[in-house]
C-alpha cells in the first residue's frame, strides 16, 4: 500500500499575508521565481524598472493559473504556502529557508517520499529507515550536535505528476549548520527535474502584454511541479525534511472520520433501551462509579458529512481474551442523570495485526442529540462471567457547523479500504466513494516493524460569496469551494523531552464533504528507539482572521509506545530527583 492516504494538488493560501517584498532588482533571485523557464529568464534580464517588473510578475503567475475564471490563483498560492513552510523550517543564519537547497527542492518538487540522515563523515547514507509523511528525521542526532550531515531526499516515481515524465529521484544534500550551508551533491538530475517542473508549470497562454515571455506549454500539473501522494506534514508539504499527506483531489464526500453516503444525515435516533442481565448492569454501574478503564479503550467525538455529531469508541482486546464469543453492553445517561440509552448485543470483533501478533478490536458509535453524557461500556463473555473489558467516559456531542474544528487525532498502524458505502456514523471511516477505515491502535502500542499513521479531520466552513453577474451578462462559472489554508506543527516528545526537531509544514487535505477535509501520513518506526512518546499536532488556518480561533489553531495529541524488539514494554525513564532541601 502506498504510504499516502490521499493525493491531489496543493491548497491555496493567503498570498498577501505571506508575500515577500520584491523589486525588479531582486525578484528574479527569489523563491517565487524558481519556475522561470530559460526564455522567461532572458525576458526578465531585460526588465528595466519596477513597473515593467510588476507587469512581468503578474503575467508569470497568470500563465500558471490552472483556473483563470476564478479570482484565486491556486498555483501562486501553493508556491507561497511552500515558501512560508521552507522559510520556517530551513532558515540558516542570514539565509531565508526558501533560498536554501532544501527550500528550493520543497518549493519546486514538493515533499519527498522518504528522507534519511547520516553523519557526513560516515560516508554513505543509510536510507533503509527513512521517514515519510511529516518528515520527522529519526536520526537527527548528528545535526543536534552541530556537525555536518548528509540528508537524502528520495522522490518515488509516483510522487510526480505523470506529464513530468520523471523517474525516481534521489537527492543527497550536505547540510552544515555551523557554516550555515546546505549543498546538493551531484545536481544534474535535480536541475533537470526542476527545469521540467518549470516548463510544465505553464498551463495557459500568456496575456498579450507579455511579449518577451516564453510561449505556453500544454497543460500539466495544477500545482508546482508535483502531484504527489501527500506524505509528511501535509503532502506537497510538510516543510522540514519529509512529507505529509492528504490532498486536494476531489474525493469521497464524508464529513470526518465517519462519512455519510447521503446528502443529508439522519437525525439522531431515539434512545435505544435494551434489557441488561443483572451482572452486566452491576459491572457497568461499578465502571461508572470507579471511572476506571479495564483493558484498552479509545474514544472521541466525530461528525457525519452533514456535521451531525456522534461518539465513536474502540475496545482493544488481546487475542487470548477474545477466543470465545463476546457481547457488548452499554449504558448512557444525560446531564440530568436520566438513562437515555442501553445496549446489549453481539460484539463482532475484527483482527488487528501489530508486529508478529494479531489481536482483536471492537468498534462502536453512538448518535444522540446534542448534549453532555456519561457512559459505561463493556465487553462480556456471551456465556456469562466477568467482563473482558470495561470503560466509563464523559462526552459532549456538539454540532458547530459554523466554527473551525479539528477531530481527535487517530494514531493507527492499519488502513483498510472498504468495498461498501459506509453509513453516516460508521466509526473511523473516511470517505464515501472510496472509503477507507483508519483503525485506531487502542492500546497505543506499536512494534518497530509497524508504521505509525496519524489521521485527523477538519471542519472549516469558510465560504466566499460569488459576485452577482452584470445585468444581461451570462452567469459566471461556479467557483470552486474555498479550501482551508492549513499549516501544521508536529512535535514528538519522548519521556517528556523533545525526541526530534519539531516540524512545521503545510497540510494537504482530502475533501470529504462540504467544509470537511481529512489529512493523514505515515511514519515508519524502524528507527525509533523503544520508549514512551507523545505525538502532538497543532493545526491552524493561515487564511483566517488573525484574531480567530482558526488562525490561532487547535492542538491535538496522543501518547504511544514503541515496544522492545521482543514485544515487551520498554522500561520507563527514571523521574528526575527533586533537589535536596537546604538546611
Amino acid at each position: 500500500m502506498k504510504r499516502v492516504i490521499m493525493t491531489g494538488v496543493g491548497l491555496a493560501f493567503a498570498a498577501l499575508s505571506l508575500a515577500q517584498p520584491v523589486t525588479h532588482k531582486d525578484w528574479g533571485k527569489s523563491a517565487e521565481a524558481y519556475f522561470l523557464t530559460p526564455a522567461e529568464k532572458e525576458a526578465w534580464s531585460k526588465v528595466a524598472n519596477d513597473a515593467e517588473a510588476a507587469t512581468f510578475i503578474e503575467q508569470y503567475w497568470a500563465k500558471r493559473d490552472p483556473n483563470p475564471a476564478t479570482a484565486a490563483n491556486e498555483f501562486r498560492d501553493d508556491v507561497k504556502r511552500r515558501i512560508a513552510a521552507a522559510d520556517e523550517q530551513f532558515k540558516m543564519r542570514s539565509r531565508r529557508g526558501s533560498e536554501t537547497s532544501r527550500g528550493r527542492l520543497l518549493v519546486t518538487l514538493g515533499l519527498p517520499t522518504r528522507v534519511s540522515t547520516a553523519r557526513a563523515a560516515a560516508g554513505g547514507v543509510d536510507d533503509t529507515g527513512g521517514v515519510t509523511a511529516p518528515s520527522i528525521d529519526t536520526r537527527a542526532t548528528p545535526f543536534e550536535q552541530g556537525g555536518a550531515v548528509v540528508s537524502t531526499w528520495t522522490y518515488a516515481k509516483d510522487r510526480f505528476e505523470p506529464s513530468l515524465n520523471l523517474g525516481e529521484l534521489r537527492v543527497r544534500i550536505n547540510v552544515d549548520p555551523q557554516r550555515g550551508s546546505d549543498e546538493i551533491l551531484g545536481s544534474a538530475a535535480v536541475e533537470k527535474a526542476i527545469a521540467r517542473a518549470a516548463e510544465k508549470s505553464i498551463v495557459s497562454t500568456a496575456p498579450a502584454a507579455a511579449a518577451a515571455v516564453a510561449p505556453s506549454v500544454p497543460p500539466a500539473a495544477t500545482g508546482p511541479g508535483a502531484t504527489a501522494p501527500a506524505p509528511a506534514a501535509a503532502a506537497p508539504a510538510p516543510a522540514a525534511v519529509a512529507p505529509a499527506p492528504a490532498a486536494a483531489a476531489p474525493a469521497p464526500a464524508a464529513a470526518s472520520p465517519a462519512a455519510a453516503p447521503a446528502a443529508t444525515a439522519p437525525a439522531a435516533p431515539a434512545a435505544t433501551l435494551a434489557t441488561l442481565p443483572a451482572e452486566v448492569q452491576t459491572a457497568l454501574d461499578t465502571a461508572l462509579k470507579n471511572s476506571k478503564v479495564e483493558g484498552a479503550f479509545w474514544a472521541g467525538q466525530f461528525r457525519s458529512m452533514t456535521s451531525e455529531p456522534f461518539y465513536a469508541f474502540q475496545f482493544y482486546v488481546p487475542a487470548d481474551k477474545a477466543s470465545a464469543p463476546l457481547k457488548f453492553g452499554g449504558l448512557v445517561w444525560n446531564e440530568a442523570n436520566q438513562p437515555v440509552a442501553s445496549y446489549w448485543e453481539d460484539a463482532a470483533l475484527t483482527d488487528l495485526k501489530s508486529g508478529s501478533r494479531t489481536d482483536k478490536v471492537y468498534d462502536r458509535s453512538i448518535a444522540l442529540p446534542t448534549g453532555n453524557y456519561r457512559g459505561a461500556f463493556g465487553l462480556f463473555p456471551a456465556s456469562g462471567g466477568a467482563p473482558v473489558a470495561t470503560a466509563s467516559s464523559t462526552f459532549r456531542l456538539e454540532a458547530k457547523p459554523g466554527e473551525f474544528d479539528v477531530s481527535p487525532l487517530i494514531l493507527a498502524n492499519t488502513l483498510t479500504p472498504l468495498t461498501k458505502r459506509p453509513g453516516p456514523t460508521d466509526p473511523f471511516v473516511f470517505g464515501v466513494e472510496k472509503p477507507i477505515k483508519v483503525e485506531p491502535k487502542g492500546d497505543r502500542q506499536f512494534a518497530k516493524e509497524d508504521s505509525l499513521w496519524y489521521f485527523y479531520a477538519i471542519n472549516d466552513p469558510t465560504v466566499t460569496a460569488a459576485a452577482p453577474a452584470a445585468p444581461g451578462a451570462p452567469p459566471a462559472p461556479a467557483a470552486a469551494e474555498p479550501k482551508p489554508r492549513i499549516m501544521t506543527r508536529i512535535t514528538v516528545m519522548r519521556d517528556g523531552k523533545e525526541a526530534f526537531q519539531p516540524m512545521t509544514s503545510p497540510a494537504e487535505l482530502q475533501p470529504l464533504g462540504p467544509s470537511y477535509y481529512a489529512s493523514g501520513s505515515e511514519i515508519p518506526l524502524a528507527s525509533f528507539d523503544p520508549g514512551y512518546y507523545t505525538f502532538t499536532i497543532h493545526v491552524r488556518d493561515l487564511n483566517a482572521p488573525k484574531d480567530s480561533a482558526a488562525f490561532k489553531g487547535i492542538e491535538r495529541k496522543e501518547d504511544f509506545v514503541v515496544l522492545n524488539a521482543d514485544g515487551s514494554l520498554p522500561a520507563r525513564a527514571p523521574k528526575p530527583k527533586a533537589p535536596a532541601k537546604k538546611g
